[in-house]
């Protein structure tokens, strides 16, 4: 199909109306998801300058401690990635996000907040 110059442009002009409002619609979730992280930024600086007065552990060592976390799942990538668990009852490997184990269906007890 050949289109013209007229055709063209309304083509493009009808993408930047729907990627306007596909923007304008998830602005609120981006702006929700910024307050969590400012949020939670403040709370892990306000955590580790505890840490650090009480304990005397430096800043390389915090450092060394998040780049071995970032390792567990054999990439360092910034990434945290759930955690694999072993069945209590078939032994298989099983992703911690689930409730039950996909082997054996047995019930797979979350790891926790903090789980490590």
């Amino acid at each position: 199909m050949v289109w013209g110059r007229y055709e063209y442009f309304e083509r493009i002009s009808s993408t930047v109306d729907r990627a306007e409002i596909k923007v304008d619609r998830l602005a609120p979730d981006i702006k929700a998801l910024q307050r969590q992280v400012d949020r939670l930024s403040l709370a892990c600086q306000a955590m580790w300058e505890l840490v650090r007065e009480r304990t005397g552990l430096s800043e390389a060592q915090l450092e060394q401690k998040i780049l071995e976390i970032d390792l567990r799942d054999g990439k360092a990538d910034g990434k945290l990635s759930a955690p694999v668990l072993d069945c209590p009852s078939c032994g298989a490997k099983t992703n911690s996000h689930r409730s039950t184990c996909v082997m054996c269906g047995a019930a797979v007890p979350a790891p926790g907040n903090f789980a490590g």
